[in-house]
């Protein structure tokens, strides 16, 4: 029971990493994208960018207020 356990947290971890990388990419590339349409060079780049990171940072509050990181030294 308690790997099964140890193996659905290590499983968060690595979506939690995925989710991370991606938020922060996805705004990235909407930024640009938006950029080159409106012409408004750097700052939608900028400010989705920033969405992304944000994104990212809530990802990793939500995993660690689910819990995620408790019983792993066992």
């Amino acid at each position: 029971m308690a790997k099964d356990r140890r193996f659905y947290q290590l499983l968060k971890f690595s979506t939690l990493g995925l989710e991370m990388g991606a938020a922060a990419v996805i705004g990235l590339l909407t930024g640009i994208y938006l950029d080159r349409k409106f012409g408004t060079d750097p700052w939608l780049t900028l400010l989705f960018t920033i969405f992304g990171f944000v994104a990212a940072a809530r990802a990793l509050i939500r995993t660690v207020r689910t819990g995620a990181f408790e019983d792993m030294e066992e």
